[in-house]
This record gives C-alpha cells, sequence and structure tokens, in this order.
C-alpha cells in the first residue's frame, strides 16, 4: 500500500472563533462528563486524509436494510470497556471525507460515531441507520445527533439529543475549532458520557502510543486447563518481544515486526491466483518445512486487507506445520481492479471492505479453502483463524463448512443462531476488555453456544483493546498476547493435528 505514513491524527488542526449556548441537564455523570479534558478536536480541511489514514479506532462501512434497498453508513467505534452512547452526524453532502473525520473525533470521546452515506434530509434512511446503531450490542441506548449545514466553512451545526430518560432537548452551535469543546461538553453531558476506558494506569486512553518502546517478551508458559470466561493471570508476567528487538518463534510478529519477519523467512511462499467466478482471488500461501503431509490453515484478514502482518501471521501459522493460506478478501476491488497492495491509505481499504458483503466474503474464502484443500501435501485436516473482520468470519465458517476442524476468532463478531446451529468443529475466541464493539457480545454467544451443545471457549483480557495481537505493546495487550497465542497452539495442536 502506497502512502501508509502513521502520524499524529491532530497534528495540524487549526484553533478559530467562537461558541454559542447550549442547554444542560443537571446530574453528577453529567458535570462528570462535561468537566473532564477533551481528546478531540474539530479536523480542518488539509487534516482530513491524515485522521482517517492513520487513526487506530475500528471502523467500517455497514448496510443498513430499508425497506427493498439499503443504505451505507460509516461507523467508528470507541475504545472503552463499557457501552456507549451513539451519535448520528450528517451533512447537506452525505459521508464526505471531513464528515467522516468528524465521526472519528466524535469516536475519540468515547461515542459510537455513525455517518450514513446520504444527506440530512434523508430521514428515511437516517433513521434506518439509528435504529440499527442504537441496536449494536456495544451501544447504551442513548442517542445523539449532529447536523452539519454545509461542512468545515459552514454557518452551524445542530445537536440533538433524544434520550430514553430525560428526551429531546437541542443547541445549535458554529462550526469551529473553538466550539468544539463546547459541542463535545453538550454532548457529554446530556447523555452522561463517561468512557470506561481501562483501569491500567499504563494503558493510553487510545492509540497514538504505538511507538513507543514494546516490552519484552518471555516464553508463555503453557495454559492451565480451566472453565471458560474471562482469562485469569496466566501469561501476564510473559512479556512480548517487540520492536526493535524482533520477535521470539514461538509468536506472531507484532505491527512493528511483520516487515522484518516476513524478510527473514526461510520457508517456502508464493502468491497463487484462485478463480471465484470471474474473480482471481490473490492469495498469499506459505508451506511448512519439509515435503511432508500438513493440515490446511486458512487466514482471515482483518479490515486493513492482506498487509504484512497478516502475511507475517501465515508465516507464523506455517512454522507451527501448517500450509497458511492466506487469501486477499479485497482482490479486484482496488483501483483499476488492482488488489490490496494498489490502494492508497487505509482508508481506500475500509471502503473496500464496505463492498464485499458477508455471503460474498464466506464465497471468496470457501474458494481459497477448496483450492488448498486439494493440495498434494494438504493432509484432511484443516482449521480457520481470523481477526477483527477475519475474526467474525472464522466462527461463520465453522458453519458454513462442516469439515473444517477447528475455528479461532481473535475480537471477531459472532454469528446468528441458526448458523451456530450448524456448526461442529470447537470455537476458540479471544477479546479485549477496552474492546465494547466486539466484547459485549461474547458473554451472549458463550451461552447460546452451551444451549445449543455447542465448543466454544472464550477469554477477556483485562486492559487488552482491539487488535491487541497487532498492537502487542499497549495497556494489557502483552499479556493477552502471549497467553492467547499460547491457548491458540494448544488448541490447534489438539483439534487440528
Amino acid at each position: 500500500m502506497r502512502k501508509r505514513v502513521f502520524l499524529n491524527a491532530l497534528a495540524g488542526f487549526a484553533l478559530a472563533a467562537l461558541a454559542v449556548q447550549y442547554a444542560a441537564r443537571p446530574s453528577t455523570a453529567g458535570i462528570a462528563a462535561e468537566s473532564r479534558a477533551i481528546r478531540s478536536a474539530l479536523p480542518t480541511d488539509v487534516g482530513v486524509r491524515t485522521v482517517l489514514n492513520t487513526t487506530t479506532r475500528h471502523r467500517e462501512w455497514v448496510h443498513v436494510p430499508v425497506g427493498s434497498a439499503d443504505s451505507a453508513a460509516f461507523i467508528v467505534y470507541p475504545e472503552r470497556t463499557d457501552k456507549g452512547p451513539v451519535v448520528v452526524i450528517t451533512s447537506n453532502n452525505g459521508a464526505t471525507d471531513w464528515i467522516r473525520a468528524v465521526g472519528d473525533q466524535i469516536a475519540a470521546e468515547g461515542f459510537i460515531a455513525v455517518v450514513p452515506d446520504v444527506s440530512s434530509s434523508s430521514t428515511n434512511q437516517i433513521e434506518a441507520v439509528r435504529r440499527h446503531a442504537l441496536s449494536l450490542p456495544s451501544a447504551n441506548g442513548e442517542g445523539a445527533s449532529l447536523v452539519f449545514s454545509s461542512g468545515f466553512t459552514g454557518d452551524r451545526v445542530r445537536a440533538e439529543i433524544d434520550s430514553p430518560v430525560a428526551g429531546k432537548r437541542a443547541a445549535s452551535f458554529r462550526p469551529t475549532a473553538a466550539a468544539w469543546p463546547q459541542i463535545i461538553g453538550f454532548l457529554n453531558r446530556e447523555t452522561a458520557n463517561t468512557p470506561q476506558l481501562g483501569q491500567n494506569p499504563n494503558a493510553p486512553e487510545d492509540h497514538t502510543a504505538h511507538m513507543a518502546a514494546l516490552a519484552m517478551l518471555q516464553p508463555a508458559a503453557a495454559p492451565q486447563a480451566g472453565p471458560a470466561g474471562p482469562a485469569g493471570p496466566a501469561g501476564q508476567a510473559n512479556q512480548p518481544v517487540g520492536y526493535p528487538q524482533g520477535k521470539l518463534p514461538n509468536l506472531p510478529a507484532g505491527r512493528y515486526t511483520a516487515k522484518s519477519t516476513l524478510a527473514k523467512s526461510q520457508l517456502r511462499k508464493e502468491f497463487v491466483d484462485i478463480m471465484v467466478g470471474d474473480v482471481k482471488l490473490h492469495t498469499w500461501v506459505v508451506y511448512p518445512e519439509g515435503n511432508g503431509p500438513a493440515p490446511v490453515m486458512l487466514v482471515m484478514q482483518h479490515g486493513l486487507g492482506l498487509d504484512e502482518w497478516v502475511r507475517a501471521l501465515a508465516d507464523q501459522m506455517a512454522v507451527q506445520g501448517f500450509i497458511a493460506i492466506a487469501p486477499d478478501l479485497f482482490s479486484g476491488l482496488g483501483p483499476n481492479g488492482g488488489n490490496w497492495e494498489s490502494f492508497v491509505g487505509t482508508d481506500e481499504v475500509m471502503r473496500a471492505g464496505g463492498r464485499i458483503n458477508q455471503d460474498e466474503g464466506i464465497r471468496r474464502y470457501k474458494a481459497a479453502y477448496d483450492w488448498g484443500m486439494k493440495l498434494p501435501r494438504a493432509n484432511g485436516k484443516s482449521a480457520t483463524i481470523g481477526f477483527c473482520a477475519g475474526g467474525g468470519y472464522s466462527f461463520r465458517f465453522a458453519a458454513e463448512v462442516p469439515t473444517v476442524n477447528a475455528a479461532v476468532s481473535f475480537y471477531g463478531g459472532t454469528p446468528n443462531e441458526a448458523l451456530m446451529t450448524r456448526i461442529k468443529a470447537p470455537v476458540l475466541a479471544f477479546y479485549g476488555e477496552d474492546d465494547a464493539r466486539v466484547t459485549a457480545a461474547a458473554e451472549p454467544a458463550a451461552a447460546t453456544m452451551k444451549r445449543l451443545g455447542k465448543s466454544f471457549e472464550f477469554h477477556v483480557y483485562p486492559h487488552a483493546t482491539h487488535a491487541f495481537l497487532d498492537y502487542q505493546s499497549l495497556g494489557g495487550n502483552p499479556a493477552a498476547t502471549a497467553d492467547s497465542w499460547a491457548r491458540t497452539t494448544a488448541f490447534l495442536n489438539q483439534h487440528a493435528k
């Protein structure tokens, strides 16, 4: 991917003019919400692409049914341990880059930010998107909206609150950098927004500290058998080796060791194109040492696509004895029909993700799986492993393909109950406490799987963020990395070899 830079997303934001009034809901929570420090800024036109291409908050494009059609919406999730309020953000021009960057900054304050890709006047579509957002597992039922009249240079922004407890209220502001704290203060106060960001004093409130020195990692001890549920202290004394020291052979690479891992790997690897209808599914394949038979591992990419980290993860799977197959799910969706490497910036990649629905994603993964199972070295055993969006695919794939022997999901979504009834393979899932977007669904998923008589083990790691296996240095992520990978290795050795 070209032009990938990781800078401070707030660099260069300008300060300007004037705030107007806002109403107040008197409450202790409201006062606390308004008084806390602001962690965001109103983006400038020149800072928009930096925000969208460097944010590490989870974002996605979704398609919400509206009658016989659907409506696209851009959602950015906060980094918090508890459920949060929803803010729907609209403008006359739809989901422009600037209005989506505003959404990212709203999410920095602990809100689930939702940007429908329609004009502010498209009330039916906006209402459908709002209802969808309020039904998310990580939403707490409180809702608000920001309506911008015309982008950064517009003359006003209207903030509206529709609380199931306190009713409806509204206020108008100038959309300026100087007024931004007042806008956030109004939203915080009126929705009683006091996000829980974790209690680890060494955990940053956001991901801007990714380039900080990474802690050392000792080999994780084999996990102790125990009941499913929130993870205990196993592995907490074992810290990952990170940039610039390198990685240990028994752990996957992190964000800053992926490139060197790929460069140093001595395993046989190649790109192949697998036909899926009229699409050439560009697929990264890494083979384990030797020429003997081996199980197949389908590696399912995170939302950022088939980047160096995903390919390094496939390399780790091959080190551990699997034929690792990692398809580029966004094959053919890049500029001029290109693949992942043709995208410019992570925001383009995320847009491509919005063009692949779950059924098409499963179709592409099935094609890669079928291709892999026919390889001369394939021994008939197989497993899937996925991260973020890929974690959801891994869980669902176990329902779609009954011959899979095991499925591992890292911070991914869960399939519906109808799909769960078809699962035969054991499923292992991992979540970070500071990732309410997906972690809120872990307990309900476990209860459903238990009721259906399915094998499901999950672990929630204290103070761990979304994508903890990627960003291994943050907060509780070192311990989460060590423990989860030890459990993953033991699980796959038991069920897929």
